[in-house]
């Protein structure tokens, strides 16, 4: 594990920084080792009638001379093989221009997941070591899983701010704990909490694209109910409107822009007319597909030749043998997440494009990881038209599957495709998205471009890299040593090293040592060699809370003269195995790995969701909105929800409480007076309950009250209504689980934010009265 590969020079150039804004500081800070960086000391006259000094004002920090811009992109669940700029099947020309600029890299690594992949990109640390081991939702009480960046790994916003640059970051922000993305914080884990001057964007998993629910800052951005655009096309408008004005304000004080696009993470959606330019070109399935993208890769020189095309793992079904209708929902969900990626590029291409327009561009460091771990099969062998229905159980009907073809892409889906799509943009490797034991799931393509600083613009690199280095290569490139105390907290040293050296002159060759774990499953790099240790569980597979530790299989690679990781040495290399075996043990107690837990999914977050333990919940007020997976969890158990309404006629409309979203969750509402209950597990009219009254409620005050009574944990459920304590209405649930589906969702009163429930006749389900009080009550 490397530290910043430079210090000749290094720290001359940034005393001459920190002379420039103080000028009698020089001494004090020659390094800016120590952040903030200390107010240099008074040296004027202070009198009480003396009105002239002779010291000189604060001036802000500066940056150092020459200190570029950073533009720094890392978008989601991109695999290795998908755009054109790495041989993959999707046009990406904004992607490929910035190659033809700069560099790739072949043999760049992300973690394997999400939350991870963030902290290791935003921190320069390893995700374990900085606090995040696991996704953010489900954090754990062992110093290497609290789902939080920690103190002690300050982000590279927070050493670029307090040396004179402005930051802001857009997008998806996964590295926050479920139970403090309310109003009640803290809010030391947003972004602004991260060193971020600016955020616009979103703070949990996944996104829906047309109906994002999004935050500026700390404060949710309201719904604009005219907004017709996707969310990436919204966040590159943003980023476009904060550049303008960072510039007009200080010219030249650089900035570090950070853009997190959810795309392409389900739900795959894309604009109609970009899907129809794919109509039939996936029609000849994953395999097919695969073969053609390892040939592009052997010509244009992306992937070494005599690579192996590694074969098709035999869980993911052959093209072959589908049925015909299942051939025509994969090939359709293929072109959707096609033309999602196409949108993406685009966006990007359109903040590129203003940066050149501005006369920024040349003074920019460009740096796109595109993925943050490989390619998704967490919708199985079947792929799925409600992302989060599907997990765990892939009991989604076929038929109802198949008759939303026409559908995939827009507003009415959550969909993501098969896993053999996944499987596909892998190539050639091996596995996808939660495999830290194999290539597929952690190696992922990037871009680095800085005008004057390429060698060979245009060329493919081979040397060894990481997340966790592009944190240590924008500090080179800005002139910056790594600190040793943030805001008081003494830094740990970074784990990664400046690629900055590797623009001149590419070391593919160069010694490297890099663990790899995700939810037990685990690999370590070494110098060439590859150690993969895997547990058995599938992509799409969740294993109990509760049980015997699955096996795990260790097996041996050289990478070397092995890119795609097909031929496995530990039969003819023991001693090889057991010396990296037990660097492995050591990598994984240093970083704060261990304890291994091989669950996934609800499996792992039981514990969250049954909280507290906290039964009584008060609502005061028509506007409060919550997380909808934190407390109070609202489903599979019984509860008591009672409303003291104030309503504006006996024909209002609109939501009294609302739980998640018309993909997954429930409504209460008000339908021209009549008060109605409707439990959602999906789009399918088949998984949609609906209990209404009657009768309307009369104008003015009334109590509204719900009962949810449960037979037993998770099973039926019977709903009645009440008004003035006369039953209204009864009816029952075939299942209590209403899970809320889409991570970003919430638990309204008197509005449904985001995607809604259901279709209410008032903008975005706003009760048409007041709601003095709430009450939630679980047995």
């Amino acid at each position: 594990m490397g530290k910043i590969g430079w210090r000749t020079g290094a720290a001359a150039l940034a005393m001459a920084g920190a002379a420039s804004a103080h000028p009698a500081a020089a001494d004090s800070q020659p390094a800016r080792t120590i952040l903030p960086v200390p107010a240099a000391p008074f040296t004027g006259t202070v009198a009480e009638n003396v009105l002239d000094a002779t010291g000189f004002a604060q001036a802000a920090i500066q940056a150092p001379a020459g200190a570029p811009n950073v533009f720094l992109m890392m978008s989601d669940d991109v695999g290795f093989a998908m755009s054109s700029a790495f041989g993959g099947p999707v046009p990406t020309p904004h992607f490929e221009r910035l190659a033809a600029r700069g560099q790739r890299y072949n043999r760049f690594h992300t973690t394997g997941i999400c939350s991870p992949s963030r902290a290791a990109l935003l921190t320069g640390r390893n995700h374990h070591n900085a606090g995040v081991g696991w996704l953010s939702d489900v954090p754990a009480p062992f110093p290497g899983y609290g789902g939080k960046i920690l103190p002690e790994t300050a982000t590279i916003a927070q050493v670029l701010r307090p040396n004179g640059y402005s930051t802001a970051m857009f997008g998806k922000h996964h590295n926050l704990p479920s139970n403090e993305r309310s109003e009640a914080g803290p809010f030391d884990s947003w972004p602004t909490g991260l060193g971020f001057d600016y955020f616009y964007g979103f703070v949990s998993g996944d996104s829906d694209q047309y109906s994002p629910i999004l935050y500026r800052g700390i404060q949710r951005a309201e719904q604009d109910d005219g907004e017709e655009s996707l969310l990436d096309s919204r966040l590159a408008e943003d980023a476009i409107r904060w550049i303008h004005n960072q510039k007009a304000a200080a010219p030249e004080k650089p900035f570090l822009v950070y853009m997190a696009p959810g795309s392409t993470h389900a739900p795959h959606q894309a604009p109609a007319d970009y899907i129809a330019r794919f109509k039939g070109k996936f029609d000849a399935g994953w395999d097919l597909q695969r073969e053609q993208t390892w040939r592009r890769q052997l010509a244009m020189g992306i992937i070494p030749k005599g690579t192996p095309l590694t074969p098709r793992p035999a869980e993911i079904p052959a093209w072959k043998s589908l049925t015909s209708g299942q051939k025509a929902f994969a090939a359709r969900t293929m072109e959707v997440a096609a033309a999602q990626l196409v949108y993406q590029d685009e966006q990007i291409g359109r903040v590129i494009d203003e940066l050149q327009r501005m006369g920024q561009l040349d003074n920019t460091l460009v740096a796109l990881v595109i993925g943050d771990n490989g390619a998704s099969a967490e919708a199985g062998p079947k792929g799925t038209i409600n992302e989060l229905r599907s997990m765990g159980s892939h009991d989604e009907s076929e038929a109802w599957m198949q008759a939303n073809i026409d559908r995939l892409g827009g507003s009415m889906t959550y969909e993501s495709y098969p896993a053999g799509w996944a499987w596909a943009m892998n190539t050639p490797l091996r596995w996808t998205k939660q495999y830290a034991s194999f290539l597929g799931g952690i190696r992922n393509g990037m871009i680095l471009s800085w005008k004057g600083h390429t060698a060979h613009p245009g060329a493919v690199c081979g040397q060894f890299s990481h997340l966790v280095d592009i944190a240590p290569t924008v500090l080179e490139a800005a002139r910056l040593p790594a600190p040793q105390s943030v805001y008081g907290v003494r830094q740990k040293p970074m784990d990664g090293e400046s690629l900055l050296a590797s623009l001149a002159s590419c070391d593919a060759a160069k010694p490297r040592t890099q663990y790899y774990e995700i939810g037990g499953k685990a690999g370590l790099y070494h110098d060439g060699w590859f150690l993969s240790g895997d547990d058995g569980r599938l992509a799409w597979q969740n294993l109990p809370a509760a049980g015997e530790r699955p096996p795990v299989q260790w097996s041996l690679y050289n990478l070397d003269r092995d890119f795609s990781q097909s031929n496995d040495l530990a039969a003819k290399e023991p001693a090889r195995l057991q010396t990296m075996l037990d660097l492995w043990k050591r990598e994984a107690a240093r970083n704060n790995v261990l304890p291994l837990d091989h669950r996934f999914g609800m499996a792992r977050g039981a514990a969250m969701m049954r909280g507290s333990g906290r039964k009584h919940f008060d609502f005061w007020g028509k506007d409060v909105s919550l997380p909808a997976n934190t407390e109070p969890v609202p489903f599979a158990r019984s509860f008591t929800l009672a409303a003291d309404l104030r309503l504006d006629s006996d024909t209002a409309s609109g939501a009294v409480m609302a739980f998640g979203s018309r993909f997954g969750g429930w409504s209460l509402y008000l339908d021209k007076g009549r008060p109605v209950f409707i439990a959602v597990r999906s789009t399918d009219p088949d998984e949609i309950t609906r209990v209404a009254a009657d009768r309307a409620l009369p104008e003015g005050t009334v109590k509204l009250t719900m009962r949810f009574a449960v037979d037993r944990p998770g099973g039926p459920a019977t709903v009645t209504l009440s008004a003035n304590g006369a039953a209204l209405a009864s009816g029952r649930l075939p299942t209590s689980m209403l899970m809320a589906a889409g991570n970003g969702e919430t638990l309204d009163v008197g509005r449904d934010l985001g995607v809604p429930v259901t279709a209410y006749r008032s903008p975005q389900g706003r009760i048409e009265g007041d709601i003095a009080h709430l009450s939630l009550d679980f047995d």
